[in-house]
């Protein structure tokens, strides 16, 4: 498992940009579309929790000294084959990875308008994974 000291650090800081993207989505559509840098830090802030996730299951895998993932996404699979967690929370996680993906390479390939229709759904298993991560971390 991974330590507690980096799930410790990596749980606040995700749980936390969360909660600000949570804010900013919540004053609605228009002013998410309106407000293009409020807009820009929810999805930078989204693109950093779904890292910390990123690196909390790579800490996981390493730490239980599974074999290294192929990629970072794969580090999902790799919790769910040895039943850390479920297979549905990996599946999403590995999309939440392919978001991370395009963010990271640029924002023309991020549809804003769907990451703010979908974010309730994709957050909720990022929450998720935050918590087990919590809960398997002892804190």
């Amino acid at each position: 498992m991974v330590s507690v000291d980096v799930a410790s650090r990596k749980v606040a800081s995700a749980t936390a940009r969360l909660t600000d993207v949570d804010d900013i989505l919540g004053t609605g559509h228009a002013d998410f579309f309106t407000d293009i840098k409020r807009r820009d830090l929810a999805t930078f802030y989204l693109f950093l929790a779904i890292q910390d996730c990123l690196d909390l299951a790579s800490h996981w895998v390493s730490d239980a000294g599974w074999p290294p993932p192929s990629d970072a996404a794969e580090a999902f699979d790799c919790l769910a084959d040895h039943g850390a967690i479920d297979r549905e929370l990996a599946t999403s996680m590995r999309a939440a990875t392919g978001l991370r993906n395009r963010i990271a390479h640029g924002y023309a390939s991020v549809n804003h308008d769907r990451l703010f229709k979908e974010y309730g759904e994709g957050s909720g298993a990022l929450k998720k994974f935050l918590n087990l991560v919590a809960e398997a971390a002892g804190l």
